[in-house]
């Protein structure tokens, strides 16, 4: 009899309140499938002007980011990694780490952006549904 691989949910994390919504909703998921939860922080790499990303985190930060969200995680699902990728693009970054980490689902946050900042960054929820290979789940 073949050994049954265990599902893996994916949540992309950023330290922001719809990411957290993602991560309680993620670890839910994780929990009822029966499988782990790997939550995936991805710093913005320099630009390719060659100056740094304004959005990249510093250590502390990202240490505190990846700390907050495993331990609101952990509440629902006892089995957490959290990881910090680097990657120029965020959603092809996370799709990336999804794929490496042999994800079948991804979860995502999403706010209520609107005007300039939407317009500059994009939606990061809407290019990772679009693109991904696997299920994806948008949380609010």
């Amino acid at each position: 009899m073949a050994e049954q691989e265990t599902s893996v949910v994916v949540c992309g994390i950023d330290g922001s309140a719809h990411a957290e919504a993602a991560v309680r909703l993620a670890a839910q998921l994780a929990k009822a499938k029966g499988g782990k939860l790997a939550l995936v922080a991805v710093n913005p790499l320099s630009s390719a002007s060659g100056h740094p990303d304004i959005r990249a985190w510093k250590v502390e930060e990202q240490e505190a980011i990846l700390a907050r969200s495993t331990a609101e995680a952990r509440h629902h699902c006892k089995s957490v990694e959290a990881v910090t990728i680097e990657g120029h693009d965020v959603p092809d970054a996370l799709i990336a780490a999804a794929a490496q980490l042999g994800a079948d689902h991804i979860v995502v946050g999403t706010g209520d952006r609107k005007g300039l900042v939407n317009w500059l960054m994009g939606s990061t929820a809407k290019a990772v549904a679009a693109r991904a290979p696997v299920s994806v789940t948008i949380a609010r």
